[in-house]
């Protein structure tokens, strides 16, 4: 069997020196002017490990170092050279055209988290209020004011989580734009956990590298009450994985 890594350009280039999975050695299988960074393994599935997933990964960001790269998804495999072959030749046009929109270029992740005492209490669940014994008419007013009440603050609790919602999502683009025009292109997701403000990811120039941190250092300081945790470069993940098979 054959393990995908990565599809490339450049592959007059040699592999890296990093062993692949099961500390097999790389190589690549070329077609035209892109090439698939392989390895050999006797097995026909890779369990998902943690091992077995930083592999994966060290591999494709030793790629990255000198071409453009085209990440596959863990555990992608097929049954020789000549499959590989087939896949390059089937979407030969696709992958040179991905890999012209990453050439260049590096994905930045980010994640905003509030502070334990900024960030929003999730809403608690109501139980209907028990009402004690009484004669039937007093039970009834009795029942229908407790009724009332819990509606009110149910009303009430959603009133103040869609506040709360709003003001994340005005917090979240205050800080996603500015970081936007800096790339090439962009994904964001707000609120994923209540103390998870934004998860964003960003595809920015190698020359913008420098000026990204420095605006997200900005940031930090701008919002205090605010951790921002930005990482990478890494190869393009989150915005043109293969899965080939």
């Amino acid at each position: 069997m054959i393990y995908l890594y990565a599809i490339t350009d450049r592959p007059e280039l040699p592999v890296p020196a990093e062993p692949g999975l099961e500390g097999t050695s790389l190589f690549s299988v070329t077609h035209q002017d892109i090439a698939a960074v392989v390895s050999p393994l006797a097995t026909a599935k890779v369990p998902p490990t943690e091992d077995n997933l930083w592999r994966h990964e060290a591999v494709e960001e030793a790629l990255m170092a000198d071409r453009a790269v085209l990440p596959v998804r863990f555990g992608t495999m097929l049954a020789d050279d000549n499959a590989v072959q087939a896949v390059l030749a089937e979407h030969y046009a696709d992958f040179v055209a991905t890999l012209e929109r990453v050439r260049g270029r590096v994905e930045l992740s980010l994640r905003v988290l509030w502070e334990a005492d900024q960030s929003p209490t999730p809403p608690s669940s109501h139980e209907f209020p028990r009402v004690p014994q009484r004669h039937s008419g007093e039970l009834r007013g009795t029942q229908e004011n407790s009724g009332r009440a819990y509606l009110l603050a149910r009303l009430e609790e959603e009133r103040q989580r869609q506040a709360w919602r709003q003001r994340a999502e005005a917090l979240a683009g205050e800080i996603h734009t500015p970081l936007a025009r800096l790339a090439a292109e962009s994904t964001r997701q707000v609120l994923i956990t209540p103390r998870l403000l934004l998860t964003a990811a960003y595809l920015v120039e190698r020359d913008q590298v420098a000026a990204f941190r420095r605006e997200v250092e900005a940031l930090g300081a701008t919002y205090p009450a605010l951790r921002f945790l930005c990482t990478g470069p890494w190869p393009a993940y989150n915005f043109v994985t293969v899965n080939e098979t």
